[in-house]
């Protein structure tokens, strides 16, 4: 939906000819200053800033001197790509290529205005344009300050501040209560997966086998099929953005490939929070696996979304961080390790009651991502109709 907007009345400035950057200095420690941010703490989607860390934490670098107080808006020169710019609302320090910077109304410009100016699109494409550096490219204080746009008056700026920030309040909204949602639900199923009578091991109720292992001599095979990587299962979900082909025989065709319900189990990872880490394969398609990768098949007694989720859940990984080995800091474990993990023993109807109640939240879930991706397409199509650019 267009915004329909008369720009008759607006004037082409200079970004340097209506921002001011700060650069006061301080000794955080000796200032008894608290916090600094980091890139790593500002969010790529809105122009808030919710994340800190602790100065005297052990991984606050020399140049975190810059102060920055509440209000005032943080640009990260450092890879403008990845669109970095918010507003805190408390005071501490940031490193040098981290521009503080101030509004200046007089000449123009509407502070509240301003953090969106530099999330727009058409000024991403322009800082990544002018960046200087191939390894950590990077948007320097003058060419930042030769950007030019065309700007509202200040009272048509007001109003569009507040259009956008009540659109950045309502995604804050849906990401806040999705992340509730997400940790309610993780709660939910270790405070619900019952025990049952007994325990039996996963090889009891599950074939377990490897996939197929990478190789020069695949590149020289005339048939290929797609395989799925340790990138594409993601704990709980899979990432089909980037699918990959093998080179793979017949035979290899027949038995390394996926159906409708297995469930694959990350088998090494330089993290041992991310090693076992499963997801289901839930479609009707039948791609290879590599070898990284453990695919669990169901018998007829255990439903395999129940599978999935004990794996995944906090006593599921609670035992995969037992067994797992390090070896040149990659975490992995076996076949046998997976094949004795514990699994209570329930009965189907015990199996399905969990999982309707897990799908009603599942459900609520869907209709958040929806509505977050929903208020996304708004925000980029409202900024585009300001500012330039592709919504």
């Amino acid at each position: 939906m267009s915004l329909n907007l008369d720009k008759s009345t607006w004037k082409r400035v200079r970004l340097g000819d209506v921002i001011c950057r700060s650069r006061k200095q301080v000794d955080p420690v000796a200032s008894g200053v608290e916090r600094y941010v980091a890139g790593g703490h500002v969010d790529t989607e809105g122009v808030t800033i919710n994340r800190w860390g602790q100065v005297g934490d052990g991984q606050m670098g020399s140049t975190f001197r810059y102060v920055f107080e509440p209000g005032q808006v943080l640009f990260v020169s450092a890879r403008p790509y990845l669109r970095k710019v918010g507003v805190p609302d408390f005071s501490g320090v940031v490193a040098d290529k981290t521009y503080v910077l101030d509004a200046v109304p007089e000449n123009g410009l509407l502070h509240e205005f301003l953090p969106f100016v530099l999330s727009s699109d058409r000024f991403i494409e322009y800082a990544t344009a002018e960046a200087t550096g191939s390894m950590n490219p990077r948007l320097l204080w003058g060419q930042m300050q030769r950007y030019e746009f065309d700007l509202p008056p200040l009272d048509e700026q007001m109003r569009l501040a507040d259009l956008l920030r009540a659109i950045e309040r309502h995604r804050r909204e849906l990401v806040s209560g999705n992340a509730t949602l997400h940790a309610f639900r993780s709660l939910f199923v270790d405070q619900n997966l019952p025990l049952g009578a007994g325990m039996t091991s996963l090889g009891e109720v599950a074939s377990i086998s490897s996939g197929i292992t990478l190789g020069p001599a695949r590149r020289a095979m005339i048939r290929t099929a797609p395989y799925l990587r340790v990138a594409n299962v993601q704990r709980g979900k899979l990432d089909l953005s980037e699918i990959k082909d093998i080179g793979a025989t017949e035979a290899e065709v027949q038995t390394k490939s996926l159906e409708f319900g297995d469930i694959l189990v990350v088998e090494g990872h330089a993290s041992i929070e991310d090693i076992g880490r499963a997801a289901i394969w839930d479609r009707d398609d039948s791609p290879l696996y590599q070898n990284h990768l453990f695919r669990v098949r169901a018998n007829q007694s255990y439903r395999p979304m129940f599978l999935l989720e004990w794996i995944n859940s906090a006593r599921g990984r609670a035992y995969i961080r037992t067994v797992a080995k390090s070896t040149s800091g990659l975490n992995t474990i076996n076949s046998t390790a997976l094949k004795e993990m514990p699994i209570p023993i329930v009965t189907l109807e015990k199996q399905d009651r969990l999982l309707r109640d897990l799908s009603v939240i599942d459900n609520g879930l869907s209709a958040l991502s929806s509505e977050l991706a929903s208020i996304m397409r708004l925000r980029l199509s409202n900024s585009a109709d300001i500012f330039g650019g592709t919504p």
